[in-house]
Formats: C-alpha cells, sequence, structure tokens
C-alpha cells in the first residue's frame, strides 16, 4: 500500500510537470524568527553600546522544520557522519553552496547554490520551500550564481553556461540570454527607472548591460586598476540611480552613476579588520549604509554614504553570527540583512535596528 502511493504521488509530480511547466516539490520550512519582544540575544556591538543589529537566524533547508538544537554547521555534520551519529540530517535537502539572495513582493526568498546546480525558493507565508532544478522545474542550471527580482520575474546568472535566465515567480522558464556575449556572468542587478540589467561579466572585466528583452545596450569598464576598470568583479548592487561594483581582484568598491560615471570608491588592501582582500557581495538598506561582503576575511563590513567604516559583523568560525567565505548580500524591504555563509551551508539573517 505504501509503495503504490509513493508511485501515485511521483506520477502525479510528473503530470504537474509536464503539464503545467512549474515547479512540484515541496518541503517543510520554518523561518527563523526575532524573539516576540523583538529581542535577540546576540546583537552588535555589544552592550553598553546602543545595538544597530540583531541576529534572527539561519537559513538551511529541512533542517529549518527540525529543533534549533539538532542544526549543525557543516563541519560538524561530517564528524558526526564519520561515526554514524548524522545519517537522518545528512539525507535532509538543505544548502550546500549557497551565493546570491533576492527577495520578491509575495515573502518569497530566492537563493542560488552553485553545488547544488538549483534555485531554493523559501515562501515564509506558506511555511514551505522549493528547488529550482533540471529535475524539478526544467530550468538547466550549471553553476546559478547571481539573482535578483524584477518585473514579476526572478533574473538568474549562470556563471559556467554564460547565459541569464528569466523565470516566472511559478518557477516556469521564459527565457535565457547572453550566450554569445556573456564569458562568466556572476552578479546582476536591476535599473527599475530605466528598466535595464546590470551583468557583471567577471572573466571579461566588464559590467555588461541589457534591456528585459536580453539585447545588450552597453557596456562599462575594461580591465585595469584605474578608476572606471576592473579586475574580475563579481556582485553588484544598483539602487537610488547608484550601481555598486564589488571590484574584487582590485580589494575595492567601485560606485557609479546612472550613466556610467564613477563616483565613489572605497576600500583598499589591507591585512586588518576594515581593509579588503576579496570583496564580494553589497547590499545598501534603507538608510543608504552600504554593507559589504569580504570573503577572505569572513567579515561583513558596514560603511556610511559617505564611505566611513561604521562596524564590522562576523569574523572566521561556525558559531551564530560568525561565517566561512560570506559571498551574496541582500537587503528586503524590512531591512533584514541576508548574507549568503558559502562554506557553512546557510544563509545567516540579521536585523538593521537603525541608529544615526
Amino acid at each position: 500500500m505504501v509503495n503504490q502511493t509513493r508511485a501515485l504521488l511521483v506520477c502525479c509530480g510528473l503530470l504537474f510537470i509536464t503539464g503545467c511547466s512549474v515547479i512540484s516539490n515541496e518541503h517543510v520550512f520554518r523561518m527563523p524568527q526575532l524573539d516576540k519582544d523583538g529581542k535577540s540575544v546576540m546583537v552588535w556591538p555589544k552592550p553598553p553600546d546602543v545595538p544597530r543589529y540583531a541576529f534572527i537566524g539561519h537559513i538551511y533547508g529541512e533542517s529549518n522544520s527540525i529543533e534549533t538544537g539538532s542544526i549543525k554547521a557543516p563541519m560538524e555534520r561530517f564528524l558526526a557522519a564519520l561515526v554514524g551519529l548524522e545519517a537522518n540530517v545528512e539525507s535532509l535537502i538543505n544548502l550546500v553552496q549557497p551565493q546570491q539572495i533576492a527577495t520578491d513582493n509575495n515573502g518569497r526568498i530566492y537563493v542560488t547554490d552553485s553545488a547544488r546546480q538549483a534555485v531554493f525558493v523559501f515562501d515564509e507565508k506558506l511555511s514551505r520551500f522549493f528547488v529550482w532544478d533540471e529535475e524539478n522545474a526544467s530550468i538547466p542550471f550549471l553553476s546559478p550564481v547571481g539573482i535578483t527580482f524584477a518585473n514579476d520575474s526572478i533574473w538568474v546568472t549562470d556563471s559556467e553556461l554564460s547565459l541569464v535566465y528569466q523565470i516566472k515567480q511559478n518557477g516556469e522558464l521564459i527565457k535565457s540570454f547572453g550566450r554569445d556575449v556573456l564569458n562568466r556572468p556572476t552578479g546582476i542587478a536591476y535599473d527599475a527607472v530605466r528598466q535595464r540589467l546590470f551583468v557583471a561579466d567577471t572573466a571579461d572585466s566588464k559590467i555588461r548591460i541589457f534591456n528585459t528583452e536580453g539585447k545588450l545596450i552597453d557596456e562599462w569598464g575594461s580591465f585595469g586598476p584605474r578608476d572606471g576598470e576592473f579586475n574580475r568583479p563579481t556582485f553588484i548592487a544598483f539602487r537610488a540611480g547608484r550601481l555598486y561594483v564589488a571590484d574584487s581582484l582590485n580589494a575595492r568598491i567601485q560606485v557609479f552613476d546612472s550613466l556610467g560615471n564613477r563616483v565613489q570608491s572605497l576600500g583598499h588592501r589591507g591585512l586588518y579588520v576594515g581593509d579588503f582582500s576579496r570583496p564580494k557581495g553589497v547590499a545598501i538598506d534603507s538608510d543608504s549604509n552600504l554593507y559589504v561582503a569580504e570573503s577572505y576575511y569572513d567579515h561583513v563590513l558596514v560603511y556610511n554614504d559617505r564611505g566611513d567604516l561604521l562596524m564590522s559583523l562576523g569574523g572566521s568560525g561556525i558559531a551564530a553570527g560568525r561565517f566561512m567565505q560570506p559571498t551574496g548580500i541582500w537587503v528586503d524591504s524590512g531591512d533584514r540583512l541576508f548574507v549568503s555563509d558559502m562554506l557553512n551551508s546557510r544563509i545567516s539573517i540579521f536585523q538593521y535596528l537603525g541608529g544615526d
């Protein structure tokens, strides 16, 4: 009887995929929340200073549906597996190498996972998550990296296939473009005013700009260390008429106006907290604070709109509030800060509390 039920479910799932071209897989998910009183045991900076950030929790995948105490970091899971204690957790569908995050207008959180060759879709309202990949959504990802939300669509870069995918919010593939133009696309951002998509072409050290039909309309930059030049740009963000580019191998963030003029540069190579080695993720909150994921030093650095360093979050480690190679960053409409903690196989969530 059990086998017959399973077979029926599989058949229904296949019919759903082939008949509707939408996702059919569904997994239980519990979104981390702040305490009911709005407080958190972990805040930054620590008292007696006024807290500016509170730790909310982590997104893993199916592990979010079990007790928090049983969720382990990858190294802990590996050691437990060696002695046969972790078989049930290892079988869960979780993030492996999350890259970038985006949110939409329906309470969904999207995460690219290059190791799983998939996009995870976490639905806060439904307490469910879905996986978009070739098997479940007929999208042949090879190495999805960048992701953003625009025009009721999800836009995903695939660095290995040299493509940008446009996907409906229900998981249906609309189109792909860029194969004859892009070399190794990573970060992607959207200008809603001019309806342009910015794509960081890391291998060519350029920012390539497309309209929403997928036509190349402009290119910014070239290889080099001077202002307006790039050395392997990765993640990007667009807000209030400014494009923020993680110029990763030049160890800096460059900021451009909507016409492509460089208006600001911040950060420099160094060995101390606040210095850069491999900046990647960038995001901006409602107070125009800039967040940068320094992936080599495992910190998220916070700057004001003048480029002054305000504080840092993180440090190397597996504990809550620490990172192992943070990559993408996203700030949602509620000023929640999502950090892709890649080698810890999770998304870390912080709440910006405001302040001068």
